[in-house]
């Protein structure tokens, strides 16, 4: 009975994990811009630098850049000269 009473609460735990996003979308409502895992993925996405959510959530970095829902337009380095 102990065994199953402590299952259940480490079961109830990661369900409850207040890191972990349901999807992108949710992420959003609270970092708009997406979770970079370290410095420079955050300069290169432009995603708000936080490891521990980017961890809770890797599984949404789809293309494994070091940041999860990131938006899809990369920061740009054009001073917009037109060259």
């Amino acid at each position: 009975m102990i065994v199953a009473t402590q299952a259940m609460a480490v079961n109830s735990y990661a369900k409850t994990d207040p890191n972990k996003f349901k999807n992108c979308t949710e992420l959003k409502k609270v970092y708009p811009k997406g979770v970079a895992k370290d410095a420079k993925s955050a300069q290169q996405s432009g995603a708000t630098l936080n490891r521990k959510v980017y961890l809770a959530n890797k599984g949404s970095d789809r293309d494994k850049d070091g940041a999860a829902c990131e938006s899809q337009t990369p920061i740009s380095t054009d001073q917009g000269y037109g060259y």
